[in-house]
């Protein structure tokens, strides 16, 4: 099982810390970190120059997924992510958002394109993992 991990970035110092921690935490699973599939550092300019090798390895990817998760940030600049969103739901991939934001409620655009949404981290993994195929983890 692949899920695809989505969504704001922790902190400019450890932008990965939330993947990362995932990925150590559920070793039963494969985790894709769509950052990683390019040779593109975070902050290079160069990503505006040749968006199609960011892009569509990530769409490529998107499509050959079991699930999807997205940290949700009201607060954070998430075209790309919505992007995503769009086309795991264009492919019936499952989408599970963690929402850390402050807002209470999420935009109706993204509560239509997503299964559920969740405060706890933990919670959105092992439902989406379970949604995904993994009927075993406890939710």
């Amino acid at each position: 099982m692949e899920i695809y991990l989505t969504g704001a970035v922790t902190n400019w110092d450890d932008p990965f810390q939330w993947q990362e921690s995932i990925e150590q935490e559920f070793t039963d699973y494969a985790f894709v970190n769509p950052y990683k599939l390019n040779d593109f550092e975070l902050g290079d300019d160069g990503v505006y120059d040749r968006p199609h090798e960011v892009v569509e390895p990530a769409l490529e990817k998107i499509q050959e997924v079991d699930g999807m998760l997205v940290r949700w940030d009201g607060e954070a600049n998430l075209v790309g992510t919505c992007m995503e969103i769009r086309e795991a739901y264009q492919h019936d991939v499952p989408i599970v958002v963690w929402h850390v934001g402050q807002d209470e409620r999420l935009s109706p655009w993204l509560s239509y394109h997503t299964r559920a949404a969740f405060k706890s981290r933990d919670k959105a993994v092992k439902t989406l993992i379970m949604w995904s195929g993994d009927r075993e983890v406890i939710a």
